[in-house]
């Protein structure tokens, strides 16, 4: 079942209302997705250095602008401007990265606007042209930068597929849906999915993402899905999703399917309308983040007994990393306002402002930036900051439980996702014990 088509921003929406973007929205091949590598390596890069001089490299920090979805979604990541400036500025203040400071330049993407993403990196790359872009980037918008314009990256959903495409360095620590493989046998534990009537609902940018990893992976299972629903209704048109996600509930209950695999952008509307109706299949959500628009939501009062058993996959993440906490502390430092509000997500009111966003975003991509561009040495350019990402070896990300691993084969890290289990007490997910 393939209903209606839709502008990619649906999907993003979903996803930075939920706060914390673990994962995104395009796809790999199945044989590299389960391998957890990228196929064939990276392309050669050529031996330039935009944006440095002898005391200073110019940086881009592209993020999302939300002043215009205020009227659709209701959700704060905090000053993505001033957080980046803190954190710069303790860099900056400790002698920057082998004696050059760091030079940000901003680029706001307004989420709204399907032409955003692609000025923002316009500007970076061709007006501006930076050495490299930081921050927060959704499904495809890396491409802009290091294939089209020849720009390092580091952050974004990075893909073995997008990967193999990339002309400049690029780093992060996302595989951008090549680890849903992975959540599928997780979701399998005990044999969970043994015997069970499995539906499938993704929205249609991301029906790579079903047809080249979900299924396939269900399948490795011995699990063919009885549905799969691919839809993207503008959440602009609050009728139309509802009446899409109606359409896609009554399929999914006539095929007496028990339990529903909700991929990325689905996660915050499909129990939204669940709720309207007796049916209770068990949800497995590829990702924590965007069902929790539908968990913080405090327009409405729902039902959360769609939510009873479900599970999701997503990196394991602690807020009182030691590295994160250094950020906190620099952050809070810089802007007093945000003294104490600076909690762990987890512990946080659904409904409540989450200036954590951008301080992790902030955090977790200029950190490791910094750390491979200090491993280039002096000598900064392309060649040498892709050698030295490509053997920076084991490296802890800010507020990630699990190491990763930057090799040649793994230029996202690595990171394991790992099991979360939906705590009706708290009404949000929380780690399954490992």
């Amino acid at each position: 079942m393939n209903l209606l088509r839709s502008r990619r921003r649906t999907a993003v929406l979903l996803a930075i209302a939920a706060g914390l973007v673990f994962t995104g929205c395009t796809t790999e091949e199945k044989d590299a997705a389960d391998s957890g590598s990228q196929s064939g390596g990276p392309a050669p890069v050529a031996r330039v250095a935009p944006g440095v001089t002898d005391d200073s490299i110019k940086i881009g920090v592209a993020y999302p602008d939300l002043t215009a979805a205020k009227q659709f979604i209701k959700t704060d990541h905090g000053d993505y401007q001033a957080t980046f400036n803190a954190l710069i500025k303790k860099v900056n203040d400790a002698g920057g990265i082998n004696g050059r400071k760091i030079v940000p330049v901003f680029g706001a993407i307004n989420v709204l606007s399907p032409a955003a993403a692609q000025e923002t990196c316009v500007k970076l790359t061709q007006d501006e042209k930076v050495f490299a872009v930081i921050g927060s980037f959704n499904a495809n918008e890396p491409l802009c930068y290091v294939q089209t314009n020849k720009t390092a990256v580091i952050g974004g959903p990075l893909t073995a597929k997008n990967y193999a495409q990339a002309q400049a360095p690029w780093f992060s620590d996302q595989r951008g849906g090549d680890e849903v493989a992975d959540a599928m046998a997780l979701f399998n534990q005990g044999n969970a999915l043994v015997g069970k009537k499995v539906a499938v609902v993704a929205p249609v940018n991301e029906e790579a993402l079903v047809k080249e990893i979900v299924v396939p992976a269900l399948q490795k299972l011995g699990i063919t899905p009885v549905e799969t629903a691919l839809g993207d209704a503008s959440n602009r048109d609050a009728a139309a999703v509802a009446q899409q996600m109606g359409v896609f509930i009554q399929k999914f209950q006539a095929s007496g399917a028990d339990t529903v695999v909700v991929v990325g952008g689905s996660g915050g509307e499909f129990p939204k309308q669940l709720e309207k109706t007796s049916y209770r299949p068990r949800l497995l959500f590829t990702s924590t983040s965007q069902v929790g628009t539908y968990l913080n939501d405090p327009s409405a009062k729902h039902d959360y007994s769609t939510m009873n058993n479900a599970s999701a996959v997503a990196l394991n993440t602690l807020w009182s990393e030691p590295r994160l906490q250094e950020c906190v502390a620099a952050v809070e430092a810089a802007i007093p306002d945000l003294k104490g509000k600076l909690t762990d997500p987890l512990l946080l009111p659904p409904g409540e402002p989450q200036p954590q966003v951008s301080v992790d975003t902030a955090c977790r991509t200029l950190s490791l930036f910094q750390s491979i561009a200090e491993k280039a040495g002096r000598d900064l350019n392309y060649e040498t900051f892709q050698n030295a990402g490509l053997s920076l070896g084991s490296y802890q990300n800010p507020r990630m439980v699990d190491k990763a691993n930057y090799t040649r084969e793994n230029p996202h890290g690595a990171i394991p996702a790992v099991l979360w289990n939906y705590d009706p007490a708290s009404r949000k997910f929380v780690v399954a014990a490992r």
